[in-house]
């Protein structure tokens, strides 16, 4: 069964952080780490352009539900950002991207690895008022966003960033 829609309130617009990235950052990571740092534990990604020498991206191929079958484009060349936009759940850092070559648009979940060339720069805006966080839906194999009334304890004490599609298959192909 789906899971069910989710309305967090009462949220409210907090800071707005703006972070430029420079040659070789990787993008995700970078990203990860100055939510933490700027104490963006729940925010959006407002917007985002740039380019990358190294990219991966993730989406899904299809119509079945839940969903089982995914793409991965990995490519070491440059390509432009020409769109971010994501959700950031207790430091959890889930962002789409849109890139482009000279012959094409495309894009999707943005994977660890992308490097940046020339810059990146991106908007992040903390969001208060409310708690968000990552949880386990049975049916997709992904972390849907949930609001929730305290925060999940970590042994490591770090953020939890499993959010690959990557590792959706290979949990999907367990159950196989």
């Amino acid at each position: 069964m789906p899971a069910t829609r989710l309305i967090a309130r009462p949220a409210r617009a907090g800071a707005i952080t703006i972070v430029r990235l420079a040659y070789g950052d990787r993008l995700l990571e970078s990203l990860q780490e100055i939510c933490r740092r700027e104490k963006i534990r729940n925010g959006v990604i407002l917007t985002g352009f740039g380019s990358l020498s190294h990219h991966s991206v993730t989406g899904v191929v299809g119509p079945a539900f839940p969903p089982k079958r995914f793409y991965n484009r990995k490519t070491p060349r440059g390509v432009e950002i020409i769109a971010m936009s994501g959700v950031i759940a207790d430091y959890h850092v889930h962002c789409h991207i849109v890139l482009c070559d000279k012959t094409r648009a495309f894009g999707g979940h943005l994977e660890p690895g992308c490097r940046v060339l020339s810059l990146a720069e991106i908007a992040l805006q903390r969001v208060d008022g409310v708690k968000l966080a990552r949880r386990l839906d049975p049916t997709t194999g992904q972390k849907l966003l949930q609001s929730v009334r305290a925060y999940a304890r970590r042994d490591d004490g770090g953020p939890d960033q499993e959010g690959s599609l990557h590792t959706v298959e290979k949990r999907l192909a367990r159950r196989r």
